[in-house]
């Protein structure tokens, strides 16, 4: 754990990881919902992944010209004041969708559910940005991979709750879920009187006394008008970025895969309630929150390229290992096992475009990977719906079993293309360019 670190930076992780938490949870509900989705729509497995394509790939659509327009009104304090009406925007759309009045029919339902997520999408690399720029770069690994440990929890939460309204409402008032949402509206008011100029330049003063390196402020004002899309070009052919792009994508089948596939397993296969499989399906968050600070910690000293090889090849096995999941004792082990590296790798995928991009370009960066993670998010209810319809249907477990390898080969896809990334950070790093990065 990073010392002397000033508090600034700390409440400003805090906030952060918030919204994190809320973010994951408003997220993955729907798919802690799923028995209960399909089941009053009247809905195939490949309905189902054609609806939950359709509302994760929303999160696509507005990531990289929201982060070009973050990285133009400026960093620090000035994009984190860029944040708050968006949170709060969406976290509204959510609440509305939770009325049965509003979302009675599936088109309304899916309507309100696309919304909330243009809406996350494009505030998720405006968040992690903002997350590095309250830090010293030295601890970048440290404190995005704190911030993240917010997705697990929050997907654990998600499973919680989907769990308790479930079993205390009644299945067919499922729609109650999303109101807990509604508590992002009081920290991001709290983050809108907290992100100061002074404080920002009281904290980067405190970080340069204690020799270590600031992050560039206000790099955003050199971004003319019309010079936003030759930034995101330029920044698109940096190999660095779009290679771990492209092993975001593929991961992102990977993790929105088992997040897909396991509620329904544990329903339709093994038989438990709704309520109970809702609960079941998070175990492996149990550990993500852990690995999520091990693994990007890590990477501050063993660097990005390959603490995430390890990851990619760990995830890959334990994918894999679902096969054997034939009772609860392996079911549980496995899932623990899992989610040692489940959570643990979309930090260092931030803090490698964040290393590798040009200063006036982080958000931009990081809003290419959000825009491929989304793609992947967008990509892997598809496929997981036409595997488990191909495999015999909802009842049928051979589908699954096809899910699972499937994944298993998407997670080793990821990390051939991450081992022609060049080291930017840790004890491997170069200071020279290779033949794959320029």
């Amino acid at each position: 754990m990073p010392r002397s670190v000033h508090p600034y930076s700390w409440v400003s992780l805090l906030v952060c990881w918030g919204i994190w938490v809320i973010n994951a949870f408003d997220r993955e509900i729907i798919l802690r919902l799923g028995p209960s989705i399909t089941e009053e729509f009247h809905l195939s497995p490949e309905q189902w992944g054609n609806m939950v394509a359709l509302i994760m790939l929303a999160l696509a659509v507005l990531d990289i010209p929201g982060s070009i327009m973050s990285d133009r009104y400026g960093s620090g304090w000035k994009r984190a004041r860029f944040q708050v009406p968006i949170v709060i925007g969406y976290t509204v759309l959510s609440f509305l969708s939770g009325l049965r009045a509003l979302s009675a029919q599936l088109s309304h339902f899916i309507a309100w559910r696309v919304g909330v997520n243009l809406g996350a999408g494009w505030g998720e690399p405006v968040g992690v940005s903002n997350t590095a720029e309250w830090w010293p770069v030295e601890n970048r690994g440290f404190a995005l991979g704190v911030h993240h440990t917010g997705y697990p929890i929050g997907a654990l939460l998600s499973g919680v709750v989907a769990s308790y309204v479930l079993s205390t409402f009644g299945a067919e008032n499922w729609r109650y879920s999303f109101f807990f949402a509604i508590i992002a509206v009081p920290i991001m008011l709290f983050w809108l009187w907290y992100s100061t100029p002074e404080r920002v330049d009281t904290l980067y003063k405190d970080i340069e006394a204690k020799g270590l390196t600031k992050p560039e402020l206000d790099v955003g004002v050199n971004v003319g008008k019309g010079q936003g899309m030759n930034v995101f070009i330029k920044t698109l052919k940096n190999k660095n970025v779009s290679l771990t792009a492209g092993n975001t994508l593929l991961t992102q089948i990977v993790y929105m895969g088992i997040n897909v596939v396991l509620t329904p397993y544990l329903h339709y296969v093994v038989g438990f309630s709704v309520a109970a499989s809702a609960g079941l399906s998070i175990i492996f968050t149990l550990t993500g929150a852990f690995g999520q600070i091990l693994w990007p910690w890590l990477s501050d000293y063993l660097g990005r390229k390959w603490t995430l090889v390890v990851c990619g090849l760990w995830m890959s096995a334990g994918i894999a290992a679902f096969y054997f999941a034939t009772n609860m004792s392996k079911l549980v082990l496995i899932q623990l096992l899992f989610g040692v590296v489940s959570n643990a790798v979309w930090p260092i995928y931030y803090a490698m475009a964040s290393d590798s991009a040009e200063k006036a370009a982080t958000s931009t960066a990081n809003g290419i990977i959000t825009t491929a993670m989304f793609i992947g998010g967008g990509i892997s209810p598809v496929l997981m719906g036409w595997l488990i319809g191909l495999g015999g249907g909802w009842n049928s477990p051979t589908g699954y079993i096809y899910t699972f390898f499937a994944m298993a080969a998407c997670a080793l896809m990821g990390v051939v293309l991450q081992l022609f990334t060049v080291e930017k950070a840790g004890i491997f790093a170069k200071s020279d360019e290779s033949i794959f990065v320029k």
